[in-house]
């Protein structure tokens, strides 16, 4: 995925991503409403357009359909302009760091673009399903790992740098506050704001008021 960061996926690449991703929504999506074991792989492969032969062609079985597969979790193109964002000239950790670290958050997220109804509520699959939770824990782990890989790269610092990892966890913070929120009863608040929010919102407990200003 670091290595990616910095090309473009072809035409058909791209075909095979929009495939993978959508098997995995539709698994997310079918799971909610039957259960793991409430539906079968041809009945999911129906649903997305695909044959069975496909399906296995992309994941070994239902869970790791329903788990995802690791390089669909960030929007390439924008792992690449986050990359790339990073102000030439700049000594030290980028100012904009935080803000590219949202903006990368946000499209590679699908919420915004889909209806609450075609987007399921990642705690609930785990409700759901509990025996998927240590999958997710370990794919999370994963994910954080190699994205602190490409904060390291792109500040210029060495990977065991504590301000690389710091980074990658406060984002990790950020984007479960704000889904907690967009998935409550009654939001209407699209996702990106929500995230938005959540980054002025820790900013302002480093960069407090002094005292007797406003």
């Amino acid at each position: 995925m670091v290595e990616s960061a910095t090309k473009s996926p072809g035409v058909r690449e791209q075909r095979r991503e929009r495939t993978r991703r959508e098997l995995t929504r539709q698994a997310r999506l079918l799971t909610m409403e039957h259960g793991l074991n409430g539906f079968t792989v041809e009945e999911l492969c129906e649903r997305v357009g695909v044959s069975r032969r496909t399906f296995f062609n992309y994941f070994p079985s239902k869970d790791d359909a329903v788990i995802g597969h690791r390089d669909d979790t960030l929007d390439e193109h924008a792992l690449t302009d986050f990359v790339n964002a990073r102000p030439s000239g700049c000594l030290g950790i980028s100012p904009t760091l935080m803000d590219d670290l949202v903006a990368l958050a946000i499209a590679s997220i699908p919420f915004d673009h889909a209806s609450l109804e075609d987007e399921p509520n990642p705690e609930m699959l785990v409700e759901r399903e509990p025996h998927l939770l240590p999958r997710f824990v370990r794919e999370g782990a994963e994910l954080e790992r190699m994205l602190t890989g490409v904060v390291a790269t792109r500040e210029q610092i060495a990977i065991d740098d504590p301000r690389a990892a710091m980074a990658v966890q406060l984002i990790g913070t950020l984007v479960r506050r704000s889904a907690a929120v967009y998935f409550s009863p009654g939001n209407t608040t699209e996702f990106s704001a929500l995230l938005v929010e959540s980054l002025d919102a820790a900013r302002a407990l480093f960069t407090p008021i002094a005292q007797g200003t406003e």
